[in-house]
């Protein structure tokens, strides 16, 4: 049985190849090289035979062996931290054997489980000890990214003024000019490694908010994350709620599409169509595309594909018979029936609009 990742985990972002490279350790590693990107979260010593009752998960396990002399014994001690979802298994070696004992190995090599040497001269409580200084600077990372966000929502909600911002932006060292305004969902606090240089940034409700000189900070986070991203501005930092409002608009849109969004996309017609809800949309598929398609399956006619190439010609009738190969009184026959069945004069700019809109519906439904 698995278990959830205790409150906090995301936030830490430390994993077993991270403590391998800690200098101060001198760790070395014998087996489970495959497991290197487990998670950490805690550190554990214990000599018992069964420590996976008292372990939460996540820990690497410290160990020097005392109740691990035999083979079926190692076996056992490994499969109990494994089952608990422990981390990883440091074993110090010096006080009982002088190098880590091959049952110990072979079974953490089978499993996938990180088994590290720790050196004789490094105590086990430095373990803890520096797993709580990282603790304390996560802690701080995320409570300043969090005030931050929160006063980002005060200004994007016309709550704030945006002069509440500038002490954050000129600490930030950005220049006196217009800001892009980034969002982005965030996957875990990235309290790793803060805030980028020469950036303002704030968390709130699962979205990171970027202000800076120009996109490349957001782009390069939208590709570690990775996660889509919404782009508003440049503005003035007097009109900063506008390039939040755009740049949590173009997210929503990125959310659905994929990656980039800028806020010169949200002004075309499809970003105005992925914004409606597909309930709203329902009425022009079942009013237009739909009996188009059924009478194309009843008749033998390509009356949707004819409406798709009059659209796409721009509403030109000689464009639109050209690419579909026909005499433009056949074109016009057509029409006439698209216009019989649906009620819509393909010819009429509003009626063409909601013609437009069906096609679009039709072919994004899923």
């Amino acid at each position: 049985m698995t278990r959830e990742s205790p409150p906090g985990l995301s936030r830490l972002r430390l994993t077993v190849a991270e403590l391998l490279a800690e200098p101060r350790f001198h760790l070395r590693l014998v087996a489970g090289h495959t497991g290197l990107d487990r998670p950490i979260r805690w550190a554990h010593s214990t000599e018992l035979l069964n420590p996976g009752p008292y372990l939460r998960g996540h820990e690497i396990v410290l160990t020097v062996g005392a109740s691990l002399r035999e083979p079926a014994l190692a076996v056992a001690f490994v499969e109990s931290v494994y089952a608990s979802t422990a981390s990883a298994i440091g074993y110090g070696i010096g006080d009982v054997t002088p190098e880590v004992p091959g049952a110990l190995r072979e079974t953490c090599e089978r499993l996938g489980l990180p088994l590290f040497e720790v050196p004789p001269d490094v105590p086990f409580v430095s373990f803890t000890e520096w797993l709580a200084e990282r603790l304390a600077t996560a802690h701080d990372v995320e409570h300043d990214l969090g005030e931050v966000g929160r006063l980002l929502g005060l200004v994007g909600s016309g709550l704030a003024s945006a002069e509440a911002v500038r002490g954050h932006v000129e600490r930030a060292g950005l220049p006196d000019r217009p800001l892009v305004v980034a969002s982005l969902p965030v996957p875990e606090i990235p309290t790793e490694t803060g805030t980028p240089a020469g950036v303002v940034m704030g968390v709130a409700d699962g979205v990171a908010v970027l202000l800076a000189a120009d996109e490349l900070p957001a782009r390069e986070l939208a590709a570690s994350w990775p996660a889509p991203c919404g782009i508003g501005g440049p503005v003035p930092l007097a009109q900063l709620s506008r390039g939040l409002s755009e740049s949590r608009a173009a997210l929503d849109l990125a959310r659905r599409r994929g990656g980039i969004v800028r806020s010169g996309d949200l002004a075309t017609f499809t970003a105005l169509l992925g914004g409606i809800g597909p309930r709203r949309l329902e009425p022009f598929i079942e009013q237009i595309a739909r009996p188009l398609a059924t009478y194309d399956a009843a008749h033998g006619t390509r009356l949707i594909d004819t409406l798709q190439a009059f659209l796409e010609s721009d509403g030109s009738v000689g464009a639109a018979s050209r690419a579909l190969f026909l005499h433009v009184n056949s074109l016009r026959h057509r029409l006439a029936r698209i216009e019989a069945v649906t009620g819509r004069n393909p010819l009429r700019f509003e009626d063409r609009i909601a013609l437009a809109v069906a096609m679009w519906a039709w072919n994004a439904r899923s």
